[in-house]
């Protein structure tokens, strides 16, 4: 249990699999003295998706005892080199925000995820939406990690607006998960459940609902004036490294709104602006 939580997944008496890294050093040097008492050594590790909260501890495990990583194709890239994720999100801005000890994260040799590679006892599936190619991981004794497809109500009302990619592909998602039967789930954020419908449908309700908010205040306006009516709406004020991760987002939802047909973008004298159709 973590702020990131990970999987220990037992192959037998002396070996483990885990399933995401920890948030931090400190969290990676201290599962790893729990890994020691337990006389268990890691001999892979899969990475549900390549964001820094959930591949920090990939380079000091790799290190320590020599484990494969393994994840899906897309998430690769970013987690071989994850300073290419700061730079997505934050293209543009000052030094100081780049320079952001969260993302100070040591490359790691990553392979992607295969049948013929995937330790025995496990079995991965998609959860599109959140990042770029997703997975969460069942087990044989019939526990399933939903990685960030699914966050808690206190993320919510800390974050306001926390981070999904693909809005519509995220509540697509959701609604798969709903539906899942297992022993047990395990987000990433939050308390293990054993019943995981109820969680499903507040995230779902809390997407559409940033959806119709945006909508209702985005007609005949540009980006930053959307931007500047959404932080007022959700009670934010921002600092410098925290912009780019909210201005993502609410390009995200008018993206959502979009492919529902229920605006359009155009340009005006150099400036996107988004109109209700």
């Amino acid at each position: 249990k973590a702020f990131t939580n990970v999987g220990v997944y037992r192959l037998n008496n002396n070996e483990a699999v885990l399933i995401d890294s920890c948030d931090h050093p400190r969290m990676a040097k201290g599962l790893s003295r729990q890994l020691d008492s337990m006389g268990l050594k890691v001999t892979a590790i899969i990475n549900t998706h390549c964001h820094v909260d959930h591949i920090f501890g990939n380079r000091f495990l790799q290190d320590k005892y020599g484990c494969r990583l393994l994840s899906t194709a897309l998430e690769q890239g970013y987690i071989r080199k994850p300073d290419m994720e700061h730079e997505f999100y934050d293209a543009g801005l000052s030094v100081k925000t780049l320079a952001n000890p969260f993302y100070s994260v040591e490359p790691s040799e990553t392979e992607i995820i295969t049948p013929e590679n995937l330790p025995e006892g496990l079995e991965i599936f998609s959860l599109p939406g959140h990042s770029f190619e997703m997975i969460g991981v069942r087990t044989s004794d019939g526990v399933v990690f939903l990685a960030d497809s699914i966050l808690s109500e206190e993320t919510w009302e800390n974050y306001k607006l926390p981070f999904f990619r693909n809005v519509n592909k995220s509540i697509s998602t959701l609604r798969k998960v709903r539906e899942m039967k297992a022993e047990i789930f395990v987000p990433s954020h939050t308390e293990p459940l054993k019943d995981i419908a109820a969680l499903a449908d507040y995230n779902i309700e809390k997407l559409l609902e940033k959806k119709q908010k945006l909508l209702s205040i985005c007609d005949g306006r540009g980006f930053e004036d959307i931007f500047v009516l959404m932080m007022e709406e959700e009670g934010l004020s921002l600092k410098t490294q925290k912009y780019s991760m909210y201005a993502v987002m609410v390009k995200n939802l008018l993206q959502s709104l979009i492919e529902d047909g229920l605006i359009y973008s155009e340009l005006e004298l150099n400036r996107m602006k988004y109109h209700i159709q």
